[in-house]
C-alpha cells in the first residue's frame, strides 16, 4: 500500500496547484451561489418549508453538472496525460503495484471531489442564521442525499479512471466519462418502458432498478433514507471499475 500513498499524495497536489480543477470550484460555486440566492430570496418570501428548502438545494442543475460532468474532468488526466507524455513507461519500471497505483490515483481524485463540495455543506449551516432563513434546516436528509451522491461519484470516478486508462487522448477519456454518466442517469429510467413483457421479469426488473440512479437517490437519498443494497451497489461498481483499471494498466506494463 506505499505505492498507493505515494501516489495518493502525488495525485492530491497536482489537483491542489492544477487550474482546471480550481475553475471547476469557481464556476460550481458561482452557479450554487445564484441558486442559493434565488432559493433563499423565494423561501423568505413563502415562508416555505424548511425541508423543501433542503430538498431544493440538492435538486439543482449546480448538482446535476457536478455530478455528470465533473467525475470525468477530474479524472481525464490520470493515465491518458502520462501515456501521451511518456511518463507511463516509468511508472510501470517503478517498484509498485499496479492496483496500488490506481488505487491511489482514484483515492485522490474522489478526495478531491469531496472537498469541492464541503463548503456548500457548510453555506447551508451559515444560511440558518438571521439575516438569512433564521431557521434550523434538518441535517438528516442532507446527509443521507451527500451519502449518495458521494457513493455514485466515487463510482463515476472509477469509470472515469478506467477510461483515462484505455487512452493518450485526455479530451476522449473525459468524453467517455461523461457519455457514461450521462447514459447511467438517463437511459436505465427509459429502458423499463421500453422492454415491455420482458420488462416484467423480476431479474430485469431488479437489474433496472439497481442502475436507475437517478430513481433511486430520488426515491432514497433525497428523503433522507440510506437504501444499503443501492451502498452495496455503488461500492460493487467502484471495485469493479477499479479492478477494469487494473487490468488495463497490467496490460501496458505486460506490452
Amino acid at each position: 500500500m506505499n505505492g498507493a500513498w505515494v501516489t495518493f499524495r502525488k495525485e492530491m497536489l497536482t489537483y491542489c496547484v492544477s487550474p482546471v480543477s480550481w475553475m471547476i470550484a469557481v464556476v460550481f460555486y458561482l452557479l450554487r451561489g445564484f441558486e442559493l440566492t434565488f432559493l433563499t430570496q423565494w423561501f423568505g418570501y413563502q415562508r416555505g418549508d424548511p425541508d423543501v428548502f433542503v430538498s431544493a438545494t440538492y435538486n439543482s442543475s449546480s448538482t446535476a453538472l457536478m455530478v455528470m460532468f465533473v467525475p470525468g474532468l477530474l479524472t481525464m488526466r490520470c493515465f491518458a496525460e502520462e501515456r501521451r507524455t511518456g511518463s507511463m513507461e516509468m511508472l510501470m519500471t517503478a517498484p509498485v503495484r499496479d492496483g496500488g497505483v490506481v488505487i491511489g490515483k482514484w483515492l485522490a481524485a474522489t478526495m478531491f471531489y469531496a472537498l469541492l463540495w464541503l463548503p456548500s455543506a457548510l453555506l447551508l449551516h451559515v444560511l440558518e442564521y438571521g439575516p438569512f432563513l433564521d431557521t434550523d434546516l434538518a441535517f438528516g436528509p442532507v446527509f443521507a442525499a451527500y451519502l449518495g451522491m458521494f457513493l455514485l461519484s466515487s463510482m463515476l470516478i472509477a469509470f472515469g479512471c478506467f477510461a483515462s486508462s484505455l487512452t493518450d487522448n485526455v479530451l476522449l477519456a473525459a468524453l467517455l466519462s461523461i457519455v457514461f454518466d450521462f447514459a447511467l442517469m438517463r437511459v436505465p429510467g427509459q429502458l423499463a418502458a421500453q422492454f415491455g413483457d420482458l420488462g416484467d421479469s423480476y431479474y430485469v426488473r431488479e437489474l433496472l432498478d439497481k442502475f436507475d440512479v437517478m430513481s433511486n437517490f430520488r426515491d432514497w437519498f433525497a428523503r433522507g433514507l440510506i437504501d444499503t443494497s443501492q451502498v452495496a451497489f455503488y461500492l460493487g461498481g467502484v471495485m469493479f471499475f477499479l479492478f477494469l483499471t487494473t487490468v488495463s494498466v497490467a496490460s501496458r506494463r505486460v506490452a
